[in-house]
């Protein structure tokens, strides 16, 4: 994926950086910078599309240098105000923007920068070197301390090409995903080796290390009973078109991703049309819900638009492409952007997505207590359990509603012995620790917090769009993000149905009318129609699903109804197609897997046996399982691969080596 490596060391001569650069070059297309200067070996892997000119960037004297990756927004009047403060621009792209801004303020210069980036500074005049990343932690940073040397990177492993690096496996980190289906907090699968959280800035200097955050979630609200929901919705619908208008000013082939959701729909609709054309892709079953409504947008707006069918063998192709390039912390249940990006990357320089929104817009503290308390009362009455909660009932609430792989009363019979004994604590213990880190003491602010956090790790499914084109996720602009955390809960959860996005339907219709006319995926109902409405099809989409899941599970996959929804259903492809059916044997059922000590053998041969039979649905759990094997023979058991398209040569890698100290002087 594009981004960064560096490597601090005092006394090291910086040889081991073109190995991390090497490691996270995945297309042919992709190029790299490259300088070395001790104690800092830094470098970047970018697509030539955003910011394109060659890092590192100097200031006018040459003793201050910046690499960047990523990009910054809005910041022509700052660029004024440094200018006429004497600072001169020879480039005048976002790095050199940053570099100067850094000049002027210091490290509280990232306070400033509405944008998704990495940024590393060599400050030679004061012997310290900074890194920072953006408020949502946009582009992972990852980070090791060996001895003396600082290694970061975008991907992990980058940081194992270091040869003074000791793998071992973070047992907690096992748990989590196997619990929770993600990594919660900082960890990777390796010891040693975590994520920087968001908003982080990380200080060298002579020697020693600091961290800290520069900014967090407020979630204050407005207390003026005289703002209606009419003003809230104006000023999202506002501040969403001016978060696209900044993300549209330059000279690039712009598309959008589209489904049957409200997210990229809004997204679109925010768009200016003077922005147009814009391309429009769509990916799913073929004569699903997702793709016919995705067509009836792209047909509204007259957008060039791409359809591309979701086969229900793609992982057998792409499995071990996404697990290396997510550094294995994604599922492969994740994947499926990964097998059409050959097509966005021939029409496209720079993608959108509603990322985040449908988080802002809902109230997920009501969403998860009707999918995970279904049946057991009143979401009224569960909520009010929940604001009532203390901290370690509120804790085994939301542990109920995270563990969405192996459930617990399972795991002492899918482990082995020795291994259940060593992380039966690791699983509550880890969402503790997490929940003890957060600064909301109301539950509903607080669940909301923690979800909003923990979707920063769903962020890897970027990974594979980065390697085609550059993304921008307009949901995450400063202000609309600011604001939209200050939206009144009664406005956000004003009843049980708010989990189905009434808000989100209400600024649709201030974004597009027209857009606001076609169905939403979930419900069958036009966003515009009542709140009943929405209920009544939720309802009748809910019915056909259970009766077509009780009726392939009673016939053994003999009789299916046809699947309108469109979500992949990755229990049904492992079981009824040959070769989805035939890899996940080959690799689930080896004895490399069943032996490796994790798990009990004989438990997970039932679970594939039982799959295949039709008698349960373990999708889910043995797409997890297959990553975390995959994970196991790429990074634990063999020794590491250089890149996934193997043999890149250092003169056909488009690196550019800045390396002789003269550089410094130009």
């Amino acid at each position: 994926m594009p981004g960064i490596a560096a490597i601090i060391d005092s006394d090291g001569d910086g040889s081991g950086i073109d190995s991390m650069l090497r490691s996270i070059t995945h297309k042919k297309w992709q190029k790299a910078d490259l300088f070395v200067s001790p104690p800092l070996a830094v470098g970047r892997v970018h697509l030539g599309a955003v910011n394109p000119e060659s890092q590192p960037i100097f200031n006018e004297d040459g003793s201050v240098y910046i690499v960047m990756d990523g990009e910054v927004f809005d910041y022509e009047e700052e660029k004024e105000r440094l200018l006429s403060n004497g600072h001169k621009f020879k480039v005048g792209n976002d790095p050199e923007f940053c570099l100067h801004l850094y000049e002027e303020v210091g490290e509280k210069f990232v306070e400033k920068l509405n944008g998704c980036f990495v940024i590393i500074i060599h400050d030679t005049r004061n012997d310290r070197i900074l890194i920072t990343n953006d408020r949502h932690g946009l582009i992972p940073l990852y980070y090791a301390r060996i001895d003396d040397k600082s290694i970061f990177a975008s991907e992990v492993k980058a940081i194992l090409t270091d040869k003074d690096f000791k793998k071992e496996i973070n047992h907690e980190a096992v748990s989590d995903f196997f619990t929770f289906g993600k990594l919660i907090g900082d960890k990777t699968f390796f010891k040693g080796i975590e994520v920087t959280p968001p908003a982080s800035t990380i200080t060298w200097s002579q020697g020693s290390i600091s961290k800290r955050k520069y900014w967090d979630f407020e979630f204050e609200e407005e207390h003026d009973a005289n703002l209606t929901e009419e003003y809230y919705l104006n000023t999202l619908a506002i501040l969403l078109r001016k978060s696209m208008e900044r993300r549209t000013r330059s000279k690039h082939r712009y598309g959008v991703f589209l489904s049957g959701g409200l997210d990229s729909r809004m997204v679109i609709g925010a768009v200016d049309r003077k922005c147009y054309p814009v391309s429009t892709f769509t990916f799913g079953i073929k004569g699903s819900d997702e793709v016919e409504i995705a067509q009836k947008i792209s047909g509204k707006l007259r957008t060039s638009h791409t359809s591309v069918e979701l086969k229900d063998d793609y992982l057998v192709r792409f499995a071990e492409e996404g697990v290396y390039q997510t550094d294995g912390m994604l599922s492969c249940v994740n994947f499926y952007w990964i097998s059409f990006l050959e097509e966005v990357r021939k029409e496209t320089d720079i993608m959108f997505h509603g990322l985040g929104l449908d988080l802002l817009l809902s109230n997920v503290l009501t969403r998860a207590m009707f999918s995970t308390f279904a049946g057991s009362g009143s979401g009224i009455l569960v909520e009010r359990q929940i604001t009532e909660a203390n901290e370690s009932v509120f804790a085994d609430l939301l542990f109920r509603y995270l563990n969405g792989v192996i459930p617990e009363d399972v795991m002492p019979a899918f482990f082995s012995k020795d291994y259940y004994k060593l992380i039966k604590k690791y699983p509550h213990q880890s969402l503790e620790n997490y929940l003890s880190q957060m600064k909301e003491k109301d539950p509903i602010k607080k669940a909301n917090s923690v979800w909003l956090r923990m979707f920063g790790r769903y962020y890897l499914s970027r990974v594979f769009l980065r390697n085609y084109c550059e993304d921008r996720v307009p949901s995450l602009d400063n202000d609309f993000f600011d604001f939209a955390l200050r939206v009144p809960t009664r406005l956000i959860a004003k009843n049980s149905f708010s989990r189905y996005q009434e808000l989100g339907f209400k600024l649709m219709g201030k974004l597009s009318p027209t857009l606001a006319k076609i169905p939403y995926q979930r419900t069958g109902v036009a966003p515009r129609m009542p709140i009943l409405a929405h209920r009544i099809g939720f309802l009748l989409k809910g019915g056909y699903k259970f009766i077509a899941r009780k009726l392939r599970a009673k016939t053994r996959g003999f009789v299916s109804l046809p699947d309108r929804i469109g979500y992949p259903d990755y229990g049904q492809w492992i079981r009824e197609n040959k070769n989805m059916r035939t890899y996940f044997e080959s690799i689930l059922l080896d004895k490399r897997t069943l032996q490796r000590g994790y798990f009990n053998a004989s438990y997970i041969t039932q679970m594939v046996n039982d799959h295949m039979k039709g008698t349960k649905n373990w999708g889910t759990q043995l797409c997890a399982l297959l990553t975390f094997e995959l994970w196991h023979r790429l990074f634990v058991d063999e020794p590491q691969p250089l890149s996934v398209t193997r043999g890149i040569d250092r003169k056909h890698s488009g690196i550019d080596d800045h390396s002789n100290p003269e550089y410094l002087c130009t």
